[in-house]
C-alpha cells in the first residue's frame, strides 16, 4: 500500500501541472461542442415546437375533445413535417467546402462513402426518421388519450431518451455526464492545486532535516532541493487558481446545463398544448364539477343504507 501511495506521489509530484494542464484542454474542447450542440438542439426543438402550435392553432376546436387521438396527433405531425425547412439543422463532421473538393478529386463511389459518413440530417428527413421525435410521441399516445394530465416532464424526458442527437456529443460521448464534468472542473482545479501544494510541502519538509546548519556551503544541494519543492507547491496552486478561473467563466458564459434545461421546458410545454388540444376546454376540474352531483347523491344513497342498517340492528 505503501509502495503504491508513493508511487502516486512520485507520479503526480513530476506531472500534475501536465494533468491539470490536459484536463483543461479537454474541458475546453467538450464545453464547446457541447455548446454547440445545444445551440443546435435549441434551434431545432424550437423550429418543430413553432410549427406544432401553428398546426394546433389552425385544427382545435376548443370546446370538443378529440375522439381519435391516433388520427389527430397523426394530422398534426403531418402539417408540421409538411412545413418544416428542408435547411439542415443537425450537421454532421464534414464541411460542405471539403467534401466538395474531396468529390472533385476522388470517384463516384468514394464520394457516396462521404455522403453516408456525413450523416446530414434535415428537419423534414429527422421527422420521418426511425427514431424520430414523431414515432417517439406516436409511441406515447396512450398518455395523451388519457383524460388525467400526465406529467409532462417525465413524458418528455421519455421521449428525448430515444432521440441519439440529443443524448450523444459526436455521435459516441453522454452528454449528461460530460455536462456534468464541465459543471465540476472549476472545483476539481482547486482541489488539485491544494493537492499540489500538499505534495510540494511534504517533500520539501524532509529537507530541513538534512540542511547541516553548521556547513551551509555543502547543503547547497539540499537547500536548491526544498526551494524547487517549495516552487512546486507554489506553482500548483497558481495554475489550479488559473484554471478554476478559466473555467468558470466560460461555465457562466456557455451554460450548457441551462440550454438544454430551456429547450427541455419548452419542449414539455409543447407536449402539454397537445394534451389540452386532444381534450378541449375540459380539463380535469370541469369533468370534476361535472360528476360531482352523482357523486353526492351515491353518496347520500350509501348514508341512508347504512342508516337503515343501523335501525334494523
Amino acid at each position: 500500500m505503501n509502495d503504491l501511495v508513493g508511487i502516486a506521489l512520485n507520479f503526480f509530484s513530476s506531472y500534475l501541472i501536465e494533468v491539470m494542464g490536459v484536463l483543461l484542454v479537454l474541458g475546453l474542447i467538450f464545453r464547446a461542442a457541447s455548446y454547440k450542440l445545444s445551440k443546435r438542439e435549441d434551434a431545432y426543438f424550437s423550429s418543430f415546437i413553432s410549427e406544432v402550435e401553428k398546426a394546433l392553432s389552425a385544427s382545435t376546436n376548443d370546446k370538443e375533445e378529440v375522439e381519435d387521438v391516433d388520427q389527430f396527433l397523426d394530422t398534426i405531425l403531418k402539417q408540421v413535417s409538411d412545413k418544416l425547412p428542408t435547411r439542415s439543422v443537425r450537421y454532421g463532421n464534414f464541411s460542405r467546402k471539403k467534401e466538395e473538393r474531396d468529390k472533385d478529386k476522388i470517384n463516384k463511389s468514394a464520394a457516396k462513402s462521404i455522403a453516408r459518413h456525413r450523416k446530414t440530417v434535415s428537419l423534414r428527413d429527422f421527422v420521418h426518421g426511425e427514431k424520430s421525435l414523431f414515432h417517439s410521441i406516436k409511441g406515447e399516445s396512450s398518455i395523451f388519450k388519457s383524460k388525467y394530465p400526465p406529467n409532462f416532464d417525465d413524458l418528455t424526458d421519455r421521449i428525448l431518451e430515444k432521440d441519439p442527437n440529443w443524448n450523444k456529443l459526436l455521435n459516441f460521448f453522454p452528454v449528461a455526464p460530460i455536462s456534468r464534468l464541465n459543471d465540476i472542473l472549476p472545483g476539481l482545479f482547486v482541489v488539485f492545486g491544494i493537492f499540489g501544494t500538499f505534495i510540494g510541502i511534504s517533500m520539501a519538509l524532509p529537507k530541513i532535516a538534512a540542511i547541516d546548519f553548521s556547513n551551509i556551503e555543502a547543503s547547497g544541494t539540499i537547500l536548491q532541493e526544498f526551494v524547487l519543492n517549495i516552487a512546486f507547491a507554489m506553482k500548483t496552486s497558481i495554475a489550479g487558481i488559473l484554471f478554476s478561473l478559466i473555467t468558470t467563466v466560460l461555465n457562466t458564459m456557455a451554460p450548457v446545463g441551462g440550454l438544454r434545461e430551456k429547450t427541455f421546458k419548452k419542449l414539455s410545454t409543447s407536449f402539454e398544448e397537445i394534451w389540452n388540444a386532444i381534450h378541449g376546454s375540459k380539463s380535469i376540474e370541469a369533468s370534476l364539477q361535472e360528476s360531482l352531483p352523482g357523486l353526492l347523491n351515491e353518496v347520500k344513497r350509501i348514508n341512508s343504507y347504512i342508516e337503515d342498517q343501523n335501525k334494523a340492528s
